[in-house]
């Protein structure tokens, strides 16, 4: 039987969602509880690989069981870590693929312009400054629709030759102290939406031009651009199938 789940996290102690030797990762922890439960060692596929320190409201993962448990995902929370709660889990077509049939991601940036806030330092980028949101908008206005984003990601073209990807919206708002970036496209690379918003963030604080990230984005080179958001301040918002 194939599952299909849905798990939140806060991604600050852990190395990411993807297992990596002698570290801590959400994969892993999944993994590692489906073994308790079922006594069986269950591979879990996700449907993106958050890197560390990044969160998530609503990673997608399935994997396949040939057990079933009237309560899931309280049975799977039993087993996790309180920084990590399986929202939902529910049985899935045989041909179900979290990450290859998932059409719609949504990512959001969280940048806190004003003083350091020690109850958001892992959950916020501690910025400190103020940003011209407006100059801001204008900036994401140029990233929306289909291009190439070979300069705004860490995605090598020798593991992926097809770095052109669509952003459906890209929408700027202010709460408070608070700047936040929410990201809806047809798939994400890897670091490209902290690396279009490290270059929003250096727009709105007058330390690049409209022009430079224009140029940036036509180059479709690597080399183009060298600012990349911390972590903390992401998260995974939602997958839509």
């Amino acid at each position: 039987m194939r599952y299909r789940g849905v798990v939140s996290y806060d991604g600050t102690n852990y190395s990411g969602w993807q297992k990596q030797p002698g570290r801590i990762s959400i994969q892993g922890l999944l993994e590692e509880a489906l073994f308790s439960l079922t006594g069986q060692h269950i591979s879990v596929t996700g449907a993106g690989r958050t890197d560390a320190g990044v969160h998530a409201y609503g990673q997608v993962f399935h994997f396949d069981c040939d057990k079933s448990f009237a309560w899931f995902a309280r049975s799977l929370n039993s087993q996790l870590p309180a920084d990590v709660y399986v929202r939902e889990v529910t049985e899935a077509t045989p041909d179900f693929h979290s990450r290859y049939d998932a059409v719609r991601k949504h990512y959001r940036y969280c940048i806190n312009c004003g003083e350091y806030d020690v109850f958001l330092r892992n959950r916020c980028y501690q910025l400190g400054h103020p940003l011209d949101v407006e100059k801001m908008r204008e900036g994401a206005a140029l990233f929306k629709g289909e291009h190439d984003f070979t300069s705004f990601n860490a995605t090598k073209l020798a593991e992926m030759a097809n770095q052109v990807r669509t952003i459906y919206s890209l929408d700027i708002r202010e709460e408070g102290n608070l700047v936040i970036l929410d990201f809806v496209g047809n798939g994400f690379l890897r670091h490209m939406v902290r690396m279009i918003t490290g270059s929003l963030i250096a727009l709105g604080l007058g330390n690049t031009t409209l022009e430079d990230l224009e140029g940036m984005l036509n180059a479709a080179d690597k080399e183009a651009c060298h600012q990349n958001a911390p972590a903390e301040g992401l998260y995974l918002v939602q997958i839509d199938y």
